[in-house]
């Protein structure tokens, strides 16, 4: 058993969570929709980005601190909250778990969107290759790297493309203030005003939910917590301490690296793509629409450069959003008496859906071919599940040991956050039901 490291130093060495999280966030919402919030809206709601971006990794902090304090998956710690619960098999399984569980078909859907989206690039790469055709491929890809890989694999992988992604992206919005697309200090603080233009309210939500750490990421980043080892602590209560804290600083660097991997794809969209009244995306080619924010400023050239960009990066969402699919959905058909536990059925089913997830988000895409409808559809359905985990944090961690629950300031941003989060729920729900004029 690994001792928890005590220095800043020295939790720095333990990042790793953080990286695939960010590699899970940093393509279907950075580069997909938030370009296109900022194709949409302009700068009017850079605030609302923000928010996305910085309200929820307290939650997911919280929720993280409880899976770390009691070495319990979260689907496990979700079964303890009040409420109708089944038994099956021996395992008991609370009514919030299989809300849950619903969710996969929408998150699936996403999941198709993702894959068009790889697609898209990898056709404008090779154009030999038809659409459907690099569907069939980025799917299968996905599932024999995830066949052969472990944690230790799927980690490096990703800080690779997460740290080139993120400081490409930070060189085009730089050098963007030497074109006539140059960003003023008016329009940044215009972006600030907490205006919402609610004829494209779904779009928002959208990217609400997809941006930043959403309620799938979140659910997600507790079993790479697992996996890495910050819940080996033998339950001394100074290592449980330690480990959250190297929880923590993950989670804080989880923030660094999705602002700077998805704030300078919505400038980049308000300015470029916003000014050309390129939203919606014609015919909806995503990609193609998104490569004018590259070309503009740039020149024809960034073609080239840009579309494996989009490969790579959109890539490693599918990659690392599948990854964590297997082990939630393996974790589902447990935590639910679905399936029995024996000694090795984890890791098995741990194979088989890394191959039956490619496969329904392909076949998501075939039924319905255009990748920003199955994102919308994904993101809103994980704009509505934020509620419900902000609630499981507040009450798990409350169940916590006086020593190691948090503060009482953090409470309170909790309740602050899920009182927005119900309120946004409610607008999803009215925007779609009776729509705005």
């Amino acid at each position: 058993m690994i001792k928890a490291p005590t220095s800043f130093i020295q939790r720095i060495k333990f990042i790793g969570p953080s990286i695939i999280v960010t590699g899970s966030v940093v393509g279907s919402g950075s580069i997909a929709l938030s370009p296109l919030l900022g194709a949409a809206t302009g700068f009017a709601l850079l605030w609302w980005l923000l928010l996305s971006l910085w309200s929820k990794p307290l939650i997911q902090a919280e929720i993280s601190r409880y899976v770390i304090a009691t070495n319990q998956t979260f689907l496990e710690s979700f079964s303890d909250m009040p409420g109708p619960k089944t038994n099956l098999k021996g395992k008991q399984a609370s009514w919030l778990v299989w809300f849950m569980f619903i969710g996969v078909i929408p998150s699936i859907a996403g999941m198709g969107g993702l894959a068009g989206a790889v697609a898209e690039s990898g056709h404008l790469m090779i154009p030999i290759l038809s659409t459907e055709l690099w569907v069939l491929i980025a799917c299968f890809v996905t599932w024999f790297i995830l066949y052969l890989g472990t944690y230790q694999t799927l980690e490096k992988i990703l800080l690779g493309m997460v740290f080139f992604f993120s400081v490409v992206t930070l060189i085009i919005a730089i050098s963007m203030q030497s074109t006539p697309y140059a960003i003023s200090g008016s329009q940044i603080l215009g972006g600030l005003t907490f205006s919402f233009p609610f004829e494209h309210a779904a779009l928002a939500l959208a990217v609400f939910g997809f941006t930043g750490i959403s309620y799938g990421e979140i659910m997600a980043y507790t079993y790479w917590c697992l996996e890495k080892g910050y819940a080996e602590h033998n339950d001394d209560q100074q290592e449980v301490k330690a480990w959250i804290k190297v929880m923590q600083t993950d989670v804080w660097a989880t923030v660094f690296f999705v602002t700077i991997g998805t704030l300078p794809f919505f400038l980049l969209g308000a300015a470029v793509l916003n000014t050309l009244s390129l939203y919606p995306p014609p015919d909806g080619d995503i990609i193609q629409t998104l490569l004018n924010m590259f070309t503009t400023i740039l020149g024809t050239w960034a073609k080239w450069f840009f579309i494996p960009l989009a490969f790579f990066v959109l890539f490693s969402t599918l990659l690392s959003g599948t990854a964590a699919f297997t082990r939630t959905i393996s974790d589902y058909l447990i935590s639910m008496g679905l399936v029995g536990e024996q000694v090795n059925t984890r890791s098995s089913l741990i194979k088989i859906i890394a191959f039956i997830i490619p496969l329904f988000s392909a076949i998501a895409y075939f039924l319905l071919p255009n990748p920003i409808i199955l994102l919308l559809i994904a993101g809103i359905w994980a704009a509505l599940g934020l509620p419900i985990i902000n609630i499981g944090a507040l009450y798990l961690t409350s169940k916590l040991s006086r020593d190691l629950q948090p503060k009482l300031l953090t409470k309170l941003i909790l309740w602050i956050t899920l009182i927005l989060q119900i309120l946004m729920a409610i607008l999803i729900l009215f925007s779609q039901i009776v729509g705005f004029d």
